[in-house]
């Protein structure tokens, strides 16, 4: 009995030293992951329950043989030392565990519970042929000026691949930032599967790393619901006609500025001020900066028309290069004239009919002035949409029709620009004048019918017909990208005819799980006299892509 009890005394003792030996080794490791120290530290815990559980039986043991024997002295010390070791045991027991803040230091503050980070990867197959822009990231590639074809069938084919990271950072009531980074690429752009040869020729702007956007937000400033965003950011109003992201683009847009947001139940203001081209003094005559300056404001009423939101716009493209600003491009000024300075007021009206939200609605206008390098600029433009859903049948299929004007120029030479200036958008958002990207918001008519059905939660399906004329048929033919499609010629364009085309669109959209959503469609363009009278051709268009997205 007494060899029993020293053994589990003695065991007792060594499991206690080795406890806070292991304990003291854990506080100052670095080499372990706090998952294995946890681990370590339950194990201990566990340990010590059990021998205070065998110290009680041996106490209970010892008692019964002290109330044999009253004069046993022996057993009456060890069950005192017997009472001491449960005593410690039971401390180390209930000993406060170590927190991994206090072993990790910053990583597991509380700070980084409020910072979110994320990710997504879009990878986009594309075939064409026939007449269509090459996309942004391969406009450097070989035989590709921008736009293919030039009115003669062309086949290409290639893939673009977008890959972002980002964190989000909530610090404190007061202060927002976040950060993404982007790497846009075509693939085999860099001309080989080693190193990365294309960073320094021909094809680097194929194969673009940078920051997309950075910015940090000054929020509830002076306790009002005012928020001050500064840092590269996207900007998007509405339907992305005049102000949008370029989110198709394998690069997108973004702009490096300030922007104050004034947002209530009732209403949204914000006011906006960008730098679109910081180009130094390079100017005609080499006395003035070349920058180009975006301004904006907007007033929005949430509740002042009942189921609509009313937005009040106001947009200013300030571009100083007198060289080679988007009015020399076009034609319509001489290198070294003046300036481009166009200024935009406009609305736009979103909502659904009260007491029947079936039937959806947008209508946007916008009027244009100001300076069109060494003509005045007058210009407008309207798009407006309807659509019914019918949301108690099977697939929800909902039928729309869209009218989308813009002003052309009817004389290149009497001194007025009237074609409306699309400023910054998203041409190709929701396929607003085609898919293929073929036509901007500029000396247009665009007649649109549509139709859309959701057979299940994850899938969607849509069919979009566009019959294009053009405005003034001797302004000429302005691409998605605003450039026009062939250059004007000395003596004009034919205007005999202003029947430009017609599109058809299929486009089927896919959720394969939470974080995966599967994009494809196929889109064909049919010339019209215009294209075949200007350009020597009737080539039709045949475009067809497949794009995969994972977010996480």
């Amino acid at each position: 009995m007494n060899n029993r009890l020293w053994k589990t005394c003695v065991g007792g003792f060594v499991a206690a030293v080795f406890c806070a030996a292991a304990g003291s080794q854990s506080y100052g490791a670095s080499t372990k992951s706090l998952e294995e120290m946890e681990k370590e530290l339950n194990a201990l815990r566990a340990s010590v329950s059990a021998l205070t559980d065998q110290i009680e039986s041996v106490k209970q043991e010892k008692e019964v043989v002290a109330s044999s024997s009253d004069t046993n002295k022996e057993v009456e010390a060890l069950r005192n030392e017997v009472s001491t070791l449960k005593e410690e045991m039971r401390t180390a027991a209930n000993a406060e565990p170590i927190k991994a803040e206090d072993i990790a230091g910053n990583v597991y503050s509380e700070f980084a519970k409020k910072v979110k980070l994320g990710g997504q990867i879009r990878t986009r197959a594309e075939y064409a042929n026939g007449y269509y822009q090459v996309p942004t990231s391969n406009g450097t590639l070989p035989g590709a000026t921008g736009t293919a074809g030039r009115g003669s069938s062309y086949d290409d084919d290639y893939v673009l691949n977008q890959s972002r990271i980002w964190a989000d950072a909530d610090v404190n009531e007061h202060l927002r930032v976040f950060i993404q980074l982007q790497d846009a690429r075509t693939f085999g752009a860099e001309g080989t599967t080693v190193g990365f040869a294309g960073g320094s020729h021909e094809y680097g702007e194929n194969t673009i790393t940078d920051l997309h956007q950075g910015y940090f937000d000054l929020r509830k400033l002076f306790d009002l619901p005012l928020t001050v965003r500064v840092g590269r950011q996207e900007i998007i109003w509405g339907d992305h006609r005049v102000l949008g992201n370029f989110v198709w683009s394998n690069v997108g847009r973004t702009f490096d500025g300030g922007r104050f947001m004034w947002d209530t139940d009732e209403i949204h203001v914000e006011a906006i001020a960008a730098r679109v081209d910081e180009d130094g003094f390079t100017s005609a005559d080499g006395s003035d900066n070349s920058d180009e300056n975006m301004y904006a404001g907007q007033f929005a009423f949430k509740k002042l028309i009942p189921g609509a939101l009313l937005e009040l716009m106001y947009i200013s493209r300030i571009d100083e290069d007198n060289v080679s600003n988007i009015a020399v491009a076009s034609g319509y000024s001489a290198p070294g004239g003046d300036s481009v300075e166009v200024h935009d007021f406009g609305f736009r009206l979103d909502g659904k009919v009260p007491n029947l939200d079936a039937i959806d609605y947008t209508l946007e206008m916008h009027g244009q002035f100001g300076d069109y390098g060494d003509q005045t600029q007058k210009a407008y433009a309207v798009a407006a949409k309807t659509g019914y859903t019918f949301k108690d049948m099977n697939w929800k299929p909902r039928f729309g029709f869209e009218y989308a004007h813009a002003s052309g120029d009817d004389d290149p030479n009497d001194n007025d620009h009237e074609t409306f200036d699309n400023l910054y958008p998203t041409n190709h958002m929701n396929g607003i004048y085609g898919f293929i990207d073929l036509l901007s918001w500029q000396n247009m008519h665009d007649f649109r019918v549509n139709a859309k059905v959701t057979p299940t939660n994850k899938l969607t399906v849509q069919v979009d017909y566009h019959y294009f004329l053009l405005d003034q048929a001797e302004d000429g033919w302005y691409l998605a990208s605003a450039a026009l499609a062939t250059p004007r010629p000395v003596g004009g364009y034919d205007d005999d005819d202003d029947d430009l085309g017609q599109e058809v669109d299929l486009t089927v959209s896919y959720q394969l799980y939470k974080n995966v959503g599967i994009l494809g469609g196929y889109s064909w363009f049919g010339a019209g006299d215009w294209i075949d009278n200007n350009m020597n051709s009737d080539t039709d268009t045949n475009w067809v892509y497949l794009q995969t997205t994972v977010t996480f």
